[in-house]
Formats: C-alpha cells, structure tokens, sequence
C-alpha cells in the first residue's frame, strides 16, 4: 500500500504557555504509521521554543487523552522560520498533537499535516 492523502489540520494561532492541540485527531489501524510534521513560526525575533507532544487514548467518540505525552520534543527557535520537525506515531489506536511555548515570552503560529500508510495487520 502507499501513503495516504495528506491531511492538514487547522492552524493555530496565539500559543504561549498553554498547550493547544491541532483539531486532526489520528486514528490508526494495527501495523499502520501516521508519518506527522509540524511546522513552527515564531515571532521576529525569538526567546522561547516550540514544545510538541503527543497523546493517546483508548476511546473512540468521547476521548480521555493520556495525561503523559507518548513523545515530547522541542522545535528549536534559531533555526528556519518556519522551522519543520516530522516524525512517526505508530502503535496507538488513537493521538493528537499539542503545542505549548517553553517560555513566557513569544507567541507562535503552528500548523501541522499528516499522512498514513495505510498497512494494516
């Protein structure tokens, strides 16, 4: 199988120092790997970084996300503007991404896409 459509989510605007999500929730199948990238645009002149983590849960239509992020990592600010980080999520039934600033300084602009590969077990 190839990869699937690539999704976008809705962009976020206004992030400071608490976390918002992208509204493209991620289901997978068994086997199947969602490749994500997230793009950061922080102000002219930068302080603070990006911090991108990842959530899961079990359910289905009312989620009850993971109050522990299945992976964090942070976009650096001195690189390109926008700065793009990809990365893979995989064996989880369900996930979303969210987006804090690290410090009480900036503001940022985030959007995120996604494609999966669509292998199931």
């Amino acid at each position: 199988m190839a990869w699937g459509a690539k999704d976008a989510a809705t962009q976020l605007t206004a992030i400071t120092t608490t976390e918002k999500f992208f509204d493209d929730l991620v289901s997978l199948n068994p086997g199947e790997v969602a490749h994500v990238e997230v793009e950061a645009n922080p102000p002219a002149t930068p302080t603070d970084h990006l911090k991108v983590s990842v959530y899961g849960t079990l359910d289905t239509t009312t989620e009850s996300w993971d109050e522990t992020a299945i992976m964090s990592f942070t976009i650096d600010k001195d690189l390109a503007d926008p700065n793009k980080a990809s990365f893979l999520v995989s064996g989880v039934f369900k996930f979303r991404v969210g987006v804090v600033v690290d410090g009480a300084t900036d503001t940022y602009v985030a959007d995120m896409n996604h494609r999966v590969n669509g292998i199931s077990l």
